[in-house]
């Protein structure tokens, strides 16, 4: 219990440090998490715009998935403190759930292998969003620090210059061995 409230002592601090408020990730995990509900729905309700576009149900799939794994990743792993595969665990998880549900228990909505696939290929992309965003930070901060040292004068020297001082004294064209 005490790692529990470690973890969520110092979540504030990361996510601060990452970039963003706190307030507006939790916002986004919310909106996510409310769309996710839409699945254990009985029925579409009626006059849903687009309920007879065909591949919609699947494009739902994709983007709340993704918009689920991105919004989580963003609120539990904004640095290396929480593994990220544990949210894609518990969302594939959840997407086995939805369809053993609909199987089940919501004959009106039918249990499709196809929902399945298209909820692993948004958590693929969930994942692929979250990463790309958490690179981009990382190099911004290393850029910053690397910038910051530069302008107090405690830079790390060059490790090419050297050897660029060193060929400067090789003459062009060296007489050829005797």
């Amino acid at each position: 219990m005490d790692v529990v409230a470690e973890f969520l002592r110092r979540l504030p601090h990361e996510i601060r440090r990452a970039g963003g408020s706190l307030l507006g990730r939790l916002g986004l995990l919310l909106l996510a998490l409310i769309l996710n509900i839409g699945f254990y729905l009985p029925s579409i309700p009626a006059g849903t715009p687009g309920t007879g576009m065909p591949g919609l149900d699947k494009l739902v799939h994709l983007l709340v998935f993704a918009l689920t794994v991105w919004a989580a990743g963003r609120v539990l792993a904004p640095r290396r403190r929480f593994p990220m595969g544990w949210i894609v665990i518990v969302a594939f998880a959840h997407g086995l759930l939805i369809e053993l549900v609909q199987l089940a228990l919501l004959p009106e909505r039918g249990a499709e292998a196809v929902d399945v696939l298209f909820d692993v290929i948004g958590i693929a992309l969930g994942l692929g969003l979250w990463l790309g965003e958490r690179l981009r930070h990382e190099r911004a901060g290393a850029r910053l620090e690397r910038d910051e040292l530069e302008h107090e004068g405690t830079a790390p020297a060059d490790p090419v210059e050297p050897v660029r001082s060193q060929m400067d004294q090789v003459p062009e064209n060296p007489a050829p061995p005797r």
